[in-house]
Protein backbone atom coordinates (compact mmCIF):
# COMPACT_ATOMS: atom_id res chain seq x y z
CA UNK A 1 0.00 0.00 0.00
CA UNK A 2 2.83 2.37 0.89
CA UNK A 3 4.40 1.69 -2.52
CA UNK A 4 1.14 2.52 -4.34
CA UNK A 5 0.82 5.84 -2.48
CA UNK A 6 4.40 6.72 -3.41
CA UNK A 7 3.78 6.02 -7.11
CA UNK A 8 0.63 8.15 -7.11
CA UNK A 9 2.48 11.09 -5.54
CA UNK A 10 5.31 10.82 -8.11
CA UNK A 11 2.78 10.76 -10.95
CA UNK A 12 1.11 13.92 -9.67
CA UNK A 13 4.47 15.70 -9.38
CA UNK A 14 5.47 14.76 -12.93
CA UNK A 15 2.11 15.93 -14.30
CA UNK A 16 2.37 19.34 -12.61
CA UNK A 17 5.93 19.87 -13.88
CA UNK A 18 5.12 18.86 -17.41
CA UNK A 19 2.59 21.67 -18.07
CA UNK A 20 0.05 21.61 -20.85
CA UNK A 21 0.94 20.31 -24.26
CA UNK A 22 -1.16 22.65 -26.40
CA UNK A 23 1.57 23.34 -28.95
CA UNK A 24 1.57 27.10 -28.27
CA UNK A 25 5.26 27.28 -27.29
CA UNK A 26 7.00 30.31 -25.74
CA UNK A 27 5.91 33.83 -26.68
CA UNK A 28 8.93 35.36 -28.45
CA UNK A 29 7.10 38.47 -29.57
CA UNK A 30 7.59 37.67 -33.22
CA UNK A 31 10.78 37.69 -35.30
CA UNK A 32 12.88 40.83 -34.89
CA UNK A 33 10.48 42.51 -32.45
CA UNK A 34 13.21 43.25 -29.89
CA UNK A 35 15.95 44.10 -32.38
CA UNK A 36 17.33 47.65 -32.32
CA UNK A 37 19.02 49.63 -35.07
CA UNK A 38 22.66 50.50 -34.45
CA UNK A 39 24.39 53.84 -34.91
CA UNK A 40 26.06 54.45 -38.26
CA UNK A 41 27.97 57.17 -40.11
CA UNK A 42 28.08 58.76 -43.53
CA UNK A 43 31.34 58.11 -45.41
CA UNK A 44 31.07 59.58 -48.94
CA UNK A 45 30.74 62.21 -50.44
CA UNK A 46 33.00 63.89 -47.91
CA UNK A 47 31.54 66.63 -45.75
CA UNK A 48 32.02 70.23 -46.95
CA UNK A 49 34.03 69.25 -50.01
CA UNK A 50 33.73 69.22 -53.79
CA UNK A 51 32.74 65.72 -54.93
CA UNK A 52 34.93 64.83 -57.94
CA UNK A 53 33.53 61.32 -58.38
CA UNK A 54 30.56 60.50 -60.55
CA UNK A 55 29.34 59.50 -63.99
CA UNK A 56 27.83 61.97 -66.45
CA UNK A 57 24.16 61.38 -67.21
CA UNK A 58 23.73 64.47 -69.39
CA UNK A 59 25.17 67.95 -69.79
CA UNK A 60 23.46 69.02 -66.57
CA UNK A 61 23.10 65.82 -64.49
CA UNK A 62 25.63 63.49 -62.87
CA UNK A 63 25.35 60.17 -61.02
CA UNK A 64 27.01 60.55 -57.61
CA UNK A 65 27.94 57.51 -55.46
CA UNK A 66 26.77 57.64 -51.84
CA UNK A 67 28.26 55.41 -49.14
CA UNK A 68 27.75 54.96 -45.41
CA UNK A 69 28.64 52.45 -42.68
CA UNK A 70 26.23 49.66 -41.82
CA UNK A 71 23.59 49.93 -39.11
CA UNK A 72 23.20 46.76 -37.06
CA UNK A 73 19.96 44.87 -37.90
CA UNK A 74 18.96 47.26 -40.71
CA UNK A 75 17.10 45.59 -43.57
CA UNK A 76 17.23 48.62 -45.88
CA UNK A 77 18.16 52.30 -46.06
CA UNK A 78 16.54 55.50 -47.31
CA UNK A 79 18.80 58.19 -48.75
CA UNK A 80 17.68 61.81 -49.00
CA UNK A 81 19.71 64.40 -50.92
CA UNK A 82 18.55 68.05 -50.81
CA UNK A 83 19.59 70.88 -53.10
CA UNK A 84 20.34 73.66 -50.61
CA UNK A 85 19.65 76.33 -53.24
CA UNK A 86 16.11 75.40 -54.32
CA UNK A 87 15.13 72.80 -51.70
CA UNK A 88 14.45 70.04 -54.26
CA UNK A 89 14.91 66.53 -52.86
CA UNK A 90 16.36 63.44 -54.55
CA UNK A 91 15.61 60.15 -52.80
CA UNK A 92 16.45 56.48 -53.15
CA UNK A 93 16.27 53.24 -51.17
CA UNK A 94 18.93 50.57 -50.95
CA UNK A 95 19.34 47.10 -49.42
CA UNK A 96 23.09 47.73 -49.03
CA UNK A 97 25.15 50.60 -47.61
CA UNK A 98 25.74 52.32 -50.94
CA UNK A 99 23.82 53.62 -53.94
CA UNK A 100 24.01 56.15 -56.78
CA UNK A 101 21.67 59.11 -57.30
CA UNK A 102 21.49 61.44 -60.31
CA UNK A 103 21.64 65.10 -59.28
CA UNK A 104 22.33 68.43 -61.05
CA UNK A 105 25.92 69.42 -61.69
CA UNK A 106 27.60 72.34 -59.96
CA UNK A 107 25.19 72.63 -57.03
CA UNK A 108 25.46 72.45 -53.25
CA UNK A 109 23.64 69.61 -51.50
CA UNK A 110 23.01 68.23 -48.03
CA UNK A 111 22.40 64.51 -47.51
CA UNK A 112 21.38 62.05 -44.83
CA UNK A 113 20.52 58.35 -44.55
CA UNK A 114 17.87 56.55 -42.48
CA UNK A 115 18.23 52.89 -41.51
CA UNK A 116 15.00 50.88 -41.59
CA UNK A 117 13.79 47.76 -39.76
CA UNK A 118 10.14 46.60 -39.62
CA UNK A 119 8.68 50.04 -39.00
CA UNK A 120 11.66 51.31 -37.00
CA UNK A 121 13.81 54.17 -38.29
CA UNK A 122 17.18 55.55 -37.20
CA UNK A 123 18.92 58.48 -38.89
CA UNK A 124 22.64 58.75 -39.52
CA UNK A 125 24.70 60.48 -36.84
CA UNK A 126 25.05 63.65 -38.94
CA UNK A 127 23.85 65.51 -42.03
CA UNK A 128 26.66 66.24 -44.48
CA UNK A 129 27.10 68.83 -47.24
CA UNK A 130 28.97 68.72 -50.55
CA UNK A 131 29.24 70.33 -53.97
CA UNK A 132 28.64 68.27 -57.11
CA UNK A 133 31.26 68.56 -59.81
CA UNK A 134 30.41 69.42 -63.38
CA UNK A 135 29.66 72.78 -64.90
CA UNK A 136 32.24 75.38 -63.94
CA UNK A 137 31.24 77.35 -60.87
CA UNK A 138 33.24 80.50 -60.17
CA UNK A 139 31.33 81.58 -57.07
CA UNK A 140 30.51 78.71 -54.73
CA UNK A 141 27.96 79.18 -51.97
CA UNK A 142 29.50 78.80 -48.48
CA UNK A 143 28.66 75.56 -46.72
CA UNK A 144 26.35 75.98 -43.70
CA UNK A 145 28.34 76.73 -40.55
CA UNK A 146 28.77 74.01 -37.94
CA UNK A 147 27.69 75.50 -34.60
CA UNK A 148 29.10 74.60 -31.17
CA UNK A 149 27.65 75.78 -27.85
CA UNK A 150 29.35 75.88 -24.44
CA UNK A 151 27.49 76.48 -21.17
CA UNK A 152 29.54 78.61 -18.76
CA UNK A 153 27.29 77.54 -15.85
CA UNK A 154 26.66 81.20 -14.90
CA UNK A 155 23.74 82.11 -17.13
CA UNK A 156 25.92 82.72 -20.17
CA UNK A 157 27.07 80.62 -23.11
CA UNK A 158 29.87 80.75 -25.65
CA UNK A 159 28.87 80.36 -29.31
CA UNK A 160 31.40 79.26 -31.90
CA UNK A 161 31.05 78.12 -35.49
CA UNK A 162 33.08 76.87 -38.42
CA UNK A 163 32.21 77.57 -42.04
CA UNK A 164 33.92 76.51 -45.26
CA UNK A 165 33.76 78.14 -48.68
CA UNK A 166 35.48 76.44 -51.63
CA UNK A 167 36.49 79.88 -52.92
CA UNK A 168 37.93 80.97 -49.56
CA UNK A 169 36.07 84.28 -49.80
CA UNK A 170 33.90 84.35 -46.68
CA UNK A 171 33.36 87.98 -45.76
CA UNK A 172 31.33 87.96 -42.55
CA UNK A 173 28.73 86.27 -40.37
CA UNK A 174 25.36 87.42 -39.06
CA UNK A 175 24.30 85.75 -35.83
CA UNK A 176 20.67 85.77 -34.67
CA UNK A 177 19.29 84.54 -31.34
CA UNK A 178 15.63 84.29 -30.36
CA UNK A 179 14.27 85.96 -27.24
CA UNK A 180 11.64 84.67 -24.81
CA UNK A 181 8.89 85.38 -27.35
CA UNK A 182 10.65 83.42 -30.10
CA UNK A 183 11.57 86.52 -32.10
CA UNK A 184 15.00 86.36 -33.74
CA UNK A 185 17.31 89.29 -32.97
CA UNK A 186 20.63 90.16 -34.56
CA UNK A 187 23.29 89.82 -31.86
CA UNK A 188 26.42 90.05 -34.03
CA UNK A 189 27.54 91.16 -37.49
CA UNK A 190 31.12 90.01 -37.43
CA UNK A 191 34.14 88.47 -39.10
CA UNK A 192 34.94 86.54 -35.95
CA UNK A 193 33.90 82.91 -35.44
CA UNK A 194 33.12 83.03 -31.72
CA UNK A 195 30.93 85.00 -29.33
CA UNK A 196 31.61 84.73 -25.61
CA UNK A 197 29.41 85.25 -22.56
CA UNK A 198 26.05 85.55 -24.30
CA UNK A 199 23.31 85.80 -21.66
CA UNK A 200 20.53 83.20 -21.64
CA UNK A 201 17.79 82.03 -19.29
CA UNK A 202 17.96 78.39 -18.27
CA UNK A 203 15.06 76.03 -19.05
CA UNK A 204 13.97 78.14 -22.05
CA UNK A 205 14.23 76.94 -25.66
CA UNK A 206 16.19 79.16 -28.04
CA UNK A 207 16.72 79.31 -31.78
CA UNK A 208 20.18 80.26 -33.03
CA UNK A 209 20.94 81.13 -36.65
CA UNK A 210 24.28 81.82 -38.30
CA UNK A 211 24.23 83.30 -41.81
CA UNK A 212 27.52 83.00 -43.67
CA UNK A 213 28.15 85.58 -46.40
CA UNK A 214 30.92 85.64 -49.00
CA UNK A 215 32.32 88.46 -51.15
CA UNK A 216 29.99 87.52 -54.02
CA UNK A 217 26.96 88.01 -51.75
CA UNK A 218 26.28 84.27 -51.63
CA UNK A 219 24.81 83.16 -48.31
CA UNK A 220 24.13 79.96 -46.37
CA UNK A 221 22.03 79.44 -43.27
CA UNK A 222 22.75 77.23 -40.28
CA UNK A 223 20.12 76.83 -37.56
CA UNK A 224 20.29 75.24 -34.12
CA UNK A 225 17.63 74.86 -31.44
CA UNK A 226 18.90 74.47 -27.88
CA UNK A 227 17.87 74.54 -24.24
CA UNK A 228 20.15 74.43 -21.21
CA UNK A 229 18.78 73.09 -17.94
CA UNK A 230 19.43 74.83 -14.64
Amino acid sequence: MRLIKTLIILALILQSCGGSDDGAGPDTGGPGSDLQLGNFNLTFPNNNELCIEGTDVSNTMINIPFRWSSSTNATSYKIEVTNTQDGKKYEATSDTNSTEIAIPKGNQFSWKVSALLEGKTKESNAIWNFYSQGTTTTAHIPFPAEITLEDNKDGTINISWKAIDLDNDIEKYEVYLSDATGTLNLIADTQEVKLNNISITYDISYILEVITKDKNENTSLSKKTFRFKS
